[in-house]
């Protein structure tokens, strides 16, 4: 009788230790939008049918492999120009992307002893500790990344904000600064990159990665980015900020740069300078 029970308890155990093939919770993250809101690329590949379980897993671990570089060479760079348009042009983006991708993880496995068929989840990530922000982030730093030089914005005097008084060119810190910033873009096309920057209507430059701290930059990018002001603000109050302030977009330089007003971007600089929120990538982007 025991030995019965023991035996049952056995199966038991085994069933709940082996994964059932038609789970099919894995979910794939492929769009644009959702590798940069999500923060990683996600692919499920599958082998062909008819292979041992190890020929199978091996074959859809390549496949996956494959799927990931396809998605990773897709990527927006910046404007128009791709991850893959930038291998082209420069070898060190090329072996960056290289070993990058051998770090990629799995995620999940399956495999249908009666198909021979195999099912496997990879994974990689954007930021953080082994993600492509922090891969690339010698290229940024050394300008090869880098989209077309602009100047950089500078308040003046005469286009003060609400919140600040000028004096010369420097503007003084309001009271209570805003420390988050959310850049509202779902008037307009725009589309999240590895380098958004944001600009004034007169092509100046008020956002970019030479304005992010290192280390901030791997952990979060040039910021970002959500279809939801929720999702925004709770995002944002994860970073730290208890009071961001929200902008409008006037328009959309290559689909990557979202532009504003000079008076905008003058609010912009008078509130960094009291909270330090560009320094901290403490910006969101809200797509449509």
């Amino acid at each position: 009788m025991k030995l019965v029970k023991f035996a049952g308890i056995l199966a038991l155990s085994l069933m709940l230790l082996t994964p059932a093939w038609a789970e099919g919770n894995w979910e794939s993250v492929t769009s644009q939008n959702q590798i940069f809101e999500k923060g990683y690329i996600q692919v499920v590949s599958g082998s062909e049918e008819g292979q041992s379980r190890y020929r199978a897993l091996r074959a859809a671990k390549v496949v996956a492999q494959r799927d990931l570089l396809e998605i990773i060479q897709g990527l927006n760079l910046y404007g128009s120009t791709t991850v893959q348009d930038g291998m082209l042009q420069s070898d060190n983006i090329k072996t960056t992307v290289q070993g990058f991708l051998r770090g990629a993880a799995q995620c999940g496995q399956s495999y249908n002893s009666e198909k021979g068929f195999a099912e496997v989840c990879m994974q990689v990530h954007l930021r953080g500790k082994g993600g492509l922000y922090e891969s690339i982030l010698p290229l940024i730093t050394d300008k090869e990344l880098a989209p077309d030089a602009k100047p950089a914005f500078q308040p003046s005097a005469g286009n003060a904000p609400d919140q600040g008084n000028t004096t010369g060119n420097q503007a003084s810190a309001p009271a209570s600064p805003y420390d988050g910033l959310i850049i509202d873009t779902r008037s307009f096309q725009f589309r999240p990159a590895l380098v958004n920057r944001i600009l004034t209507d007169q092509e100046e430059v008020v956002f970019d990665p030479s304005k992010i701290l290192s280390n901030i930059l791997v952990e979060r990018g040039c910021g970002g980015f959500t279809t939801d002001d929720g999702k925004a603000k709770a995002l944002l109050e994860s970073w730290g900020s208890k009071h961001p302030m929200i902008i409008q977009t006037v328009d959309v330089a290559k689909q990557t740069d979202a532009k504003i007003s000079r008076d905008d971007a003058t609010a912009i600089t008078v509130n960094d300078q009291a909270s330090n929120l560009l320094a901290q990538a403490r910006v969101v982007f809200i797509l449509k």
